[in-house]
């Protein structure tokens, strides 16, 4: 544990630094934060929250992904994310297993693959795009 004194308008303040392995929980004037540092967790950004959870707004639900048509053979987004890349097109062979696209979410990629083999009938979607769990991502014949 570190101690530190410091002096913010003209009010002297305390904090307690106690680290821990991806975060650090700092007490300033007997309130707790919890921070976690870029440099220990490489592709998360700061964040300072107190250490007690509290009442988040509830967001209205989102609109549904997109259904994957009758009949089908359609590979779909396992998660919410980001299209990184899109590996196969139209009228590709393909077996179970192969990888069609990799997805992008909480700073990790994802291969998303095909459960069954077929051929490309249709490609949903395009590098960059945003796409919801359950959202139909390559369509197969």
């Amino acid at each position: 544990m570190k101690e530190f004194k410091f002096n913010i308008s003209g009010k002297e303040h305390s904090a307690h630094v106690v680290e821990h392995e991806d975060t650090l929980e700092v007490t300033v004037d007997g309130k707790i934060y919890t921070v976690t540092l870029p440099e220990r967790k490489p592709a998360a950004k700061p964040v300072v929250k107190p250490a007690v959870a509290t009442a988040a707004p509830v967001a209205a639900p989102a609109a549904k992904p997109a259904a994957a048509p009758a009949g089908s053979n359609v590979v779909t987004a396992p998660l919410n994310g980001k299209i990184t890349q899109v590996l196969v097109k139209a009228g590709d062979q393909i077996a179970a297993g192969d990888t069609v696209v990799m997805l992008e979410a909480m700073k990790m990629e994802n291969s998303i693959t095909a459960e069954a083999a077929g051929t490309v009938k249709a490609v949903l979607v395009n590098v960059g795009d945003q796409v919801d769990g359950g959202q139909a991502l390559v369509e197969l014949s």
